[in-house]
């Protein structure tokens, strides 16, 4: 049922997404007069729709967003793939042009900015420690924080130069800059210090670790993340946001970043089982037989663990929530910027891309979650999209901005063929890159088969 759900989420997130940049194609396309021949809704076969005033909006077979076919504005993926390029004079100027290929990804950044203003409106829960000044209150032994000479008690100010408040701000900063030397400036007993730091590269994620923590204290339990369907936790009757107790009668606390060892090491010592689950819902505490199932060289039961942390309800008044739905805009899209760039230099990891198996996990676990999670991923994925669609790789919009640069420099529109030919190239470089996305997908997901602990 879990795949189910994660393959029907990714389809709504990218048809929307993609729906949603299409039409800023369209809309400008059509505000400057230009010939629009197909707004679709989907790839491939024409299934049905309706033609009007010269536009054919048709809904297509594949439902993996879209795509707009505007004459006279040059070859592009549909007509590539499907054989129909034909040469036709450009329409309008360069410039215009130019802003009809740029509508697409702004509106895929005017789509985050109004979701994640939402988001805030309507208010979503959050670990109450991400909202607290960042005062360092536990160092791990060996940890880069620890080599780099952190002590409790230190408050972080600024990273890099860039101010930050929360713990959230932090730990954003730490996990997207991992291998990335780090100046730390902090507030030790009113002197300032400044501190050099590298994350360490931490999951399958390639997120930066560095070993600061706020004092959660020693006693935080486990709280089910998400239950696997088909999976022993689930025929006993667990469910996603029960509170583990115990295991076999061995109780499951510690610190957060312990919970989850304990709770593997309490179902490994148990198994084959069956054994007893204590845990606690809604107040009320119950009990449940599992039997695990051996994965590999481990034994699972089929949940995902995290620490059961206070959580608080992040919401605004509607005029601060247009500023913080802004804040968060700017900060992702400099952040996503900036891991682009350390990925052309070498210093990020190819494991930080995540692929279509990776987007529909995320998209399920979202949805499953609730409409405001869902909401906040689809957010962070709408510009994500468009930051992307701006690359100068032929196929993408960037691509075609590149191409109409150069036509200008040229002072002449090159021939379909030439065209045709780029863009072929693009499909090429994107294949590439979509092989080694993919083949990352693969040894992060299916690897698990599915299975988290």
């Amino acid at each position: 049922m879990n795949i189910l759900t994660n393959v029907l989420a990714l389809i709504v997130v990218l048809s929307v997404l993609v729906v949603v940049h299409e039409f800023g194609h369209f809309a400008v396309a059509k505000f400057f007069g230009f010939p629009v021949e197909v707004f679709s809704v989907g790839f491939g076969k024409r299934l049905f729709g309706r033609k009007w005033r010269g536009t054919d909006y048709r809904v297509s077979a594949i439902p993996l967003g879209g795509y707009v076919r505007v004459i006279g504005l040059g070859p592009d993926e549909s007509t590539v793939t499907e054989g129909t390029s034909r040469e036709a004079p450009p329409v309008g100027k360069r410039w215009q042009r130019a802003l009809v290929l740029l509508a697409g990804p702004l509106m895929n950044l005017v789509l985050a900015f109004f979701l994640h203003t939402t988001v805030f409106a309507v208010g979503t829960r959050v670990p109450a420690y991400e909202l607290e000044p960042p005062i360092v209150r536990v160092v791990e032994p060996d940890s880069p924080g620890a080599e780099a000479g952190f002590r409790p008690g230190d408050r972080v100010v600024a990273i890099n130069g860039r101010t930050t408040s929360r713990w959230r701000d932090v730990l954003f900063i730490f996990g997207m800059n991992a291998r990335e030397t780090l100046n730390v400036e902090v507030d030790r007993g009113g002197q300032t210090v400044t501190l050099r730091v590298t994350p360490r590269p931490s999951t399958k994620y390639d997120l930066g670790y560095v070993g600061l923590l706020p004092d959660f204290g020693a006693n935080v339990r486990a709280k089910i993340a998400q239950v696997v369907s088909g999976s022993p936790a689930a025929h006993a009757g667990l469910k996603a946001g029960d509170v583990v107790l115990s295991v076999a009668g061995k109780p499951i606390q510690g610190a957060p970043d312990q919970v989850f060892t304990k709770f593997v090491e309490a179902v490994g010592s148990a198994a084959p089982g069956p054994f007893p689950i204590e845990y606690l819902r809604d107040g009320r505490t119950g009990s449940v037989t599992v039997t695990p199932r051996k994965e590999g060289d481990s034994w699972k039961v089929g949940v995902q663990v995290v620490g059961d942390l206070p959580e608080v309800v992040e919401r605004f008044a509607l005029g601060q929530s247009f500023v913080e739905g802004w804040r968060r805009v700017e900060t992702d899209f400099k952040m996503t910027l900036a891991v682009i760039a350390r990925l052309f230099r070498g210093t990020a990891s190819m494991k930080s891309m995540s692929g279509p198996l990776d987007i529909a996990k995320f998209s399920g676990e979202a949805a499953r979650t609730g409409a405001v999670p869902f909401v906040a991923f689809m957010a962070a994925i709408s510009l994500q999209l468009g930051i992307f669609n701006l690359l100068p790789i032929p196929v993408l919009d960037g691509g075609h901005l590149f191409l109409l640069t150069l036509e200008g420099i040229a002072r002449r529109d090159f021939s379909l063929r030439v065209k045709e030919r780029i863009l072929q190239v693009g499909f090429v470089m994107i294949l590439a890159l979509l092989a080694v996305v993919l083949y990352n997908d693969v040894a992060k997901n299916v690897s698990e088969k599915w299975w988290p602990f």
